[in-house]
């Protein structure tokens, strides 16, 4: 399920070339059994306590690291956007979701700066930069195998284009 990024920020991109506003994802798996479970790349943010603020750029708070956050029998709000994702060929919908959930729990939280598109107002992101997009990316080609295609012509999804790699997914120790 997508939604603006941000609420409002997500907005920043229709300043850009293109004057469509940036989608944030949120993968979300409705199991008969389990119930809803979803999960989505979020940034954390430094605490206000820890800023500097005689150094220029700093502000009250400041996007630094990604983490996955969970939600549980809730739904996103202000849903514009919902892309079904089927299971790769050879794999039931019901491993899918396991493996998916799996996943989202072993990701390696606070590892990967946060970041935004190459220009703020961009398409996309400059390679090896991560956001909440490029985590959702990741969480599929980490168990797909590959990164599906989507198409959300009225919008931009800058991190599609850079998954997370799928090292990040897997539970072990990152060097």
């Amino acid at each position: 399920m997508g939604r603006i990024a941000g609420k409002s920020v997500g907005y920043v991109g229709k300043l850009g070339r293109g004057g469509k506003p940036d989608l944030h994802f949120t993968l979300v798996v409705d199991d008969v059994y389990s119930g809803i479970f979803g999960f989505d790349g979020q940034p954390t943010f430094t605490d206000a306590s820890q800023i500097n603020l005689a150094r220029p750029g700093d502000s009250i708070a400041r996007m630094t690291r990604i983490k996955t956050l969970f939600y549980r029998d809730i739904l996103p709000e202000d849903v514009v956007v919902q892309i079904p994702m089927e299971p790769p060929p050879g794999m039931s919908k019901q491993l899918f979701a396991q493996r998916l959930i799996q996943a989202a729990h072993n990701f390696a939280s606070f590892t990967l700066p946060y970041s935004a598109p190459k220009k703020l107002v961009g398409e996309v992101m400059v390679e090896g930069t991560y956001n909440s997009s490029s985590y959702i990316a990741g969480l599929l080609q980490s168990v797909m195998g590959y990164v599906p295609e989507i198409s959300t012509p009225q919008y931009q999804t800058p991190g599609w284009e850079t998954p997370i790699p799928a090292a990040y997914f897997k539970g072990e120790a990152l060097r």
